[in-house]
């Protein structure tokens, strides 16, 4: 059995070389795979769910970061750290939400699962993450999208305070106030 820190650390390591074409660069630590954006950064993330000697299920999600929102809606009360502040997303949902399955995980129990589940991952992010990332890079669609406070727009910001936040930042943003 494998070492599961190890095979963590080397699918990490395979999706993001299989990521780095799409522009996205990851910094040797971290589980997150980021693209600088003109307006902040999108991102890539895997969640680790450990099932101790045996294996872990990873979990992949998709996020994007507006500084311009983040900077009027995050409060400055010294609960959050700056470090977090700055490193905190706008929207996000994890793969199977967005695409309407539930949840979605796959399983890693040695060292010749990871490049199939890289390679599985790649083409996932290539049907749906790349295209939720381009599509909500347009602040305007994030802005209708969100505006409509339904489910789907629960899912990318599930928290209606902050979702109301985020529109009314957007609409300053995007010249709809």
């Amino acid at each position: 059995m494998d070492d599961l820190r190890s095979l963590e650390k080397q699918l990490v390591k395979e999706l993001a070389s299989l990521l780095r074409p799409y522009g996205f660069s990851h910094q040797g630590s971290g589980q997150s795979f980021r693209l600088a954006r003109p307006f902040g950064w999108a991102s890539i993330h895997l969640a680790f769910v450990k099932h101790p000697p045996i294996d872990f299920d990873v979990i992949v999600n998709a996020s994007l970061r507006i500084d311009a929102v983040q900077d009027a809606i995050q409060d400055r009360d010294g609960l959050i750290s700056a470090s977090d502040r700055k490193n905190s997303a706008t929207v996000g949902s994890e793969l199977g939400n967005l695409k309407g399955t539930g949840q979605q995980r796959w399983t890693i129990s040695s060292a010749a699962d990871v490049g199939p589940v890289a390679r599985a991952m790649l083409t996932e992010c290539e049907s749906t993450l790349l295209p939720f990332i381009e599509k909500f890079s347009d602040l305007a669609v994030l802005e209708e999208f969100l505006a409509k406070d339904d489910m789907p727009a629960k899912l990318l910001s599930p928290f209606d305070e902050k979702r109301r936040k985020t529109v009314a930042a957007l609409s300053r943003l995007t010249g709809k106030h």
